[in-house]
């Protein structure tokens, strides 16, 4: 008995992510809030980024589209805590917490929110609401090689 042996051609496709960067002085919940009115998207918050060791907590809020299944990400770039001041220090005039703030990818330190789709087409149709928002100051794509550690995008 001779067997036979079959062979598919199969292809695997680069997916890549794509990435906009997003400067704005409003809460991510405002953003969100936004793009469900402007762009109908349907974001919704989803379990935060914690990095314990820093102690900070990156909002996250993902839209996702079943029909072409595509998932969309929006999420923080800085987390500022809090921490009250210790009596010890006696010499400030003003009893002022201690800010700490943490960005989630240190070389965009200046970049509020960024916005993560595997889906070009995606991230054009939320870039014209948000360009001419005037709550957003700047809105650009960052090139996947510009981030220094593209596991850092993985959020499953």
């Amino acid at each position: 008995m001779t067997q036979k042996i079959y062979h598919l051609a199969y292809e695997e496709e680069d997916i890549q992510d794509h990435v906009l960067a997003l400067h704005s002085n409003l809460e991510a919940y405002q953003i969100a809030f936004f793009l469900n009115q402007n762009a109908s998207a349907k974001f919704k918050r989803i379990n935060d980024i914690a990095m314990e060791d820093k102690d900070a907590l990156f909002l996250m809020y993902e839209w996702e589209n079943p029909l072409l299944d595509i998932n969309t990400t929006l999420f923080s770039n800085k987390s500022i805590s809090e921490k009250e001041q210790l009596d010890t220090n006696n010499n400030t005039l003003f009893n002022l917490p201690l800010r700490n703030e943490v960005s989630l990818f240190p070389k965009f330190k200046q970049v509020d929110f960024f916005i993560k789709s595997k889906d070009l087409e995606t991230l054009k149709l939320l870039f014209k609401p948000l360009n001419s928002w005037k709550s957003t100051s700047m809105i650009y794509n960052v090139s996947a090689e510009k981030i220094k550690n593209r596991l850092n995008l993985i959020f499953d």
